[in-house]
C-alpha cells in the first residue's frame, strides 16, 4: 500500500513535517474536500515545477517537461481534440499511435477529463504529466501553429 501523499512529500523534502501538520489541520477545517497536493500549491508551499514530477512519480505516470524538452506535437493528435476542450480541461494532445492518444495533463487522476477526451477522440487516452502553465503555453503554440 502506498504511503499517504503528504508523508511522501515530506520524504521527498518538498514540505516539512510542520507544514504537513498545518496542511492536515487546514484540510480538516474545510467544508469541501480539498485535495492535498493542490492545497500545498495554492498555499505556495511548493511550486508546480516541483509538484508535477513528484505527482507523476507518485502515481507511476510518465512526466514530460514541455519547457525544457519541447515536443513536436503531431497534427493528427491536435486534430482529435478541439482547442476549446483542450483549453477548458488544460490538456495537450501529443501523439496518436493506433487507437491511443497520448495527452499531457496536470492531474493524472482527473477521470472525468480523461473520459471526456476518450469520448471526443474515440481513442484510448494515455496521460503523461506536465505542469499546468507548460500545458497552457503549449496549447497556445500548438493550436496556433497547426
Amino acid at each position: 500500500m502506498k504511503k499517504p501523499i503528504g508523508q511522501s512529500m515530506v520524504e521527498a523534502r518538498l514540505i516539512t513535517k510542520d507544514q504537513l501538520e498545518d496542511l492536515l489541520e487546514y484540510q480538516k477545517r474545510q467544508r469541501e474536500k480539498v485535495i492535498f497536493g493542490k492545497l500545498s500549491l495554492e498555499l505556495g508551499l511548493i511550486s508546480e515545477d516541483q509538484f508535477a514530477p513528484f505527482i507523476a512519480s507518485y502515481f507511476d505516470v510518465p512526466f514530460i517537461n514541455l519547457k525544457d524538452h519541447p515536443i513536436i506535437v503531431r497534427r493528427e493528435a491536435i486534430n482529435m481534440i478541439p482547442e476549446s476542450i483542450a483549453r477548458r480541461l488544460n490538456v495537450l494532445p501529443l501523439t496518436k499511435d493506433n487507437n491511443t492518444l497520448t495527452v499531457a495533463v496536470s492531474d493524472p487522476l482527473d477521470l472525468v477529463a480523461l473520459d471526456n477526451l476518450a469520448i471526443v477522440s474515440h481513442c484510448n487516452v494515455k496521460p503523461v504529466v506536465s505542469t499546468p502553465s507548460q500545458i497552457t503555453h503549449s496549447i497556445t503554440i500548438s493550436y496556433g501553429i497547426l
